[in-house]
């Protein structure tokens, strides 16, 4: 076997192993409603199709009403709800439709009341008949009515993502210089 069939064997072997391996996925947010807006991320553990609460590693939430903000973070809040997202290599969905369904971050604890932002069908919990993406800063409540499943978040690429790929085209000039050399 020469050289250059066992670096590309080797490269390979270590680009599936790479693709098999489940990496963190960081989801941007941005939703607007007037003046009021919620910017940040998500970090899940990189599970795709449906996934709940115990799957969200990190976030950081900037909830705007529009005149005041609060920032939701993995340190000052907490998140509830089942199985109500659907993960993607390119986007976090939320499930509006049907009934029953929430995704709750809230400061500083579940039932607060207080700083939060809600995701829910109709009757999902959030405490309105219709589905809604609300959110509440410091006593303004906020509120965008869905339906049906909706793109919340976009993925931002992993770095290593882009190392795999100037690695794989690294090996392909290399491939294509050995050959002209030949």
């Amino acid at each position: 076997m020469n050289l250059l069939s066992r670096v590309l064997l080797g490269a390979g072997t270590f680009l599936a192993l790479a693709g098999n391996a489940q990496a963190n996925t960081q989801y941007l947010v941005n939703q607007q409603e007037g003046a009021a807006s919620i910017t940040g991320y998500i970090t899940t553990n990189g599970s795709v199709g449906n996934i709940g609460s115990g799957d969200m590693l990190d976030w950081n939430l900037v909830l705007n009403d529009g005149i005041s903000s609060f920032t939701l973070t993995h340190g000052n809040s907490l998140i509830y709800g089942p199985s109500s997202w659907i993960a993607s290599s390119t986007d976090l969905s939320f499930d509006f439709s049907g009934t029953g369904k929430m995704a709750l971050f809230q400061n500083p604890n579940i039932g607060s009341g207080q700083n939060y932002w809600c995701l829910d069908s109709a009757n999902g919990g959030c405490g309105g008949a219709l589905s809604a993406s609300d959110w509440k800063v410091n006593g303004a409540l906020i509120v965008h009515h869905y339906t049906g499943v909706q793109s919340i978040a976009h993925a931002v690429p992993e770095p290593s993502t882009y190392a795999m790929l100037g690695a794989g085209l690294g090996l392909l000039g290399f491939a294509a210089r050995r050959r002209k050399q030949a």
